[in-house]
């Protein structure tokens, strides 16, 4: 007696799904849109469309509880970067199952890409800001590090993973040639929500912040003189 797998009941289900993805991408553009057969996994099946241009994806399943319907919705790239996605609607749709492909793609096409769209463009903006921000701060700590007997690390892949590379803290005193109970200041470095750099300083003594003062002046671009008229 052979035993009854429970992956064969799942295998109509599977080709069907299949069948639609391939259906949805020449409907939708088969140069823009790609078919991931490989994510169409045995206990729950799906399947995915890849855009090519950015990897933003369209990912279909059965829905649990309405088993006549598909449950659509949009998955915004690069799933790493979570604090450019927070609070993110990628775009979330049903449709019933006795539509053709053709008439998915256009359910598609008018529900959910323009919300999809709109999530991946706003994505791409903070990234781009959050990488000006890590510019801005990373430009201001070197200039801080000119000053003599002063520590701080580079941010490790951790504090990139989560998003933390805009702030930067930087310690004075703590060089060689001193001690732990030497005097010592601490200055952090971060990107201020609606202005520019901001510089927060912890018990710099008169002549630290001398210091500081110094290395920032001296890392400014000279003035032009002004032409006499």
């Amino acid at each position: 007696m052979t035993a009854h797998n429970p992956q064969d009941a799942l295998a109509p289900l599977r080709a069907e799904l299949l069948t639609l993805a391939e259906g949805l991408a020449q409907a939708l553009g088969a140069a823009e849109w790609t078919v991931e057969p490989r994510r169409i996994p045995d206990w729950h099946p799906c399947v995915e469309l890849v855009r090519t241009e950015d990897g933003a994806r369209i990912l279909i399943q059965q829905e649990r509880l309405r088993q006549g319907r598909w449950w659509v919705h949009g998955v915004l790239p690069d799933a790493n970067t979570y604090y450019y996605r927070h609070d993110l609607e990628a775009g979330d749709i049903t449709v019933t199952r006795a539509k053709t492909p053709a008439q998915v793609a256009q359910d598609i096409q008018r529900r959910l890409l323009p919300t999809l769209d709109a999530a991946v463009a706003e994505m791409s903006t903070r990234q781009h800001r959050h990488l000006a921000d890590v510019h801005e701060v990373t430009t201001v700590a070197r200039r801080l590090k000119a000053v003599p007997l002063t520590i701080g690390q580079p941010p490790g892949e951790a504090t990139r993973r989560n998003g933390e590379d805009n702030t930067r803290t930087l310690r004075w005193n703590q060089g060689p040639g001193t001690s732990w109970t030497s005097p010592h200041a601490e200055v952090k470095v971060s990107r201020a929500r609606f202005s520019g750099i901001e510089i927060t300083c912890s018990h710099l003594t008169p002549d630290m912040a001398e210091a500081v003062l110094l290395a920032l002046v001296a890392s400014l671009p000279a003035e032009k003189p002004v032409k006499a008229a």
